[in-house]
């Protein structure tokens, strides 16, 4: 009996609040993991003004998440992130990743319009170009200068480079290899790092968009 109502307390829908908006966990986390101890950590790191319009955030599997092999995604501002976490950093890695989409979409042109980020971003991947040739990847057929998300692209850094010769071509170029991909998800690891603790390394690393996420966090105060 008590294994049968331990069970059901797991899967039972609980409810938190989080900078006033709501948060719904469907499905249970590993008993490591305690969720009200990482929005709090959250919720009193970061100004009042990165929930502005966030609608919610759903933690729970949904099929997306097996179909684009990812953990979280952010959509109609809300937060949708996997239970199946390893631990409290993956958990906290996933929310603090996607309020940085959430803050591309509050405040695009404080973001990008001085293009600060954008050149610095596109200087690395000409490095990135430069490194790779190095190695003896053959990189023509891939356009360096594109801002955007190209799958194919994501494939040959992920499959045909490999996650190891990545990362040592990558190390002190990009807070972390996943920067390469496109400027937003430049912007959303800058901003991971600059939150979970990597601030000097941060800013050694990508200066204007260490910057960048200071005026952001600072912005309400000036």
């Amino acid at each position: 009996m008590r294994e049968y109502i331990s069970e059901k307390v797991k899967n039972t829908t609980r409810y938190f609040q989080f900078g006033n908006i709501e948060v719904k966990q469907n499905g249970p986390v590993p008993d490591d993991i305690n969720i009200e101890a990482i929005l709090k950590a959250i919720e009193n790191n970061f100004p009042s003004h990165y929930f502005k319009e966030l609608k919610r955030v759903e933690i729970g599997h949904i099929d997306e998440f097996d179909r684009r092999d990812i953990n979280a995604v952010y959509k109609d501002k809300v937060f949708y992130i996997t239970n199946r976490q390893d631990n409290t950093k993956d958990l906290m890695d996933d929310i603090i990743h996607e309020f940085a989409h959430h803050i591309e979409t509050l405040y695009p042109e404080m973001v990008y319009s001085d293009e600060s980020i954008i050149h610095e971003f596109l200087r690395k991947r000409q490095e990135l170009n430069f490194e790779l040739r190095s190695e003896g990847y053959w990189t023509d057929e891939y356009d360096f200068d594109n801002l955007k998300y190209d799958e194919s692209f994501d494939n040959f850094l992920y499959k045909r480079v490999g996650r190891n010769m990545l990362r040592m071509i990558t190390t002190g170029l990009f807070i972390r290899p996943y920067a390469t991909v496109s400027i937003r998800e430049y912007f959303a690891t800058g901003f991971e790092a600059y939150y979970l603790g990597k601030q000097d390394t941060l800013e050694s690393i990508s200066p204007r968009l260490f910057d960048k996420i200071e005026e952001i966090h600072n912005y309400n105060q000036i």
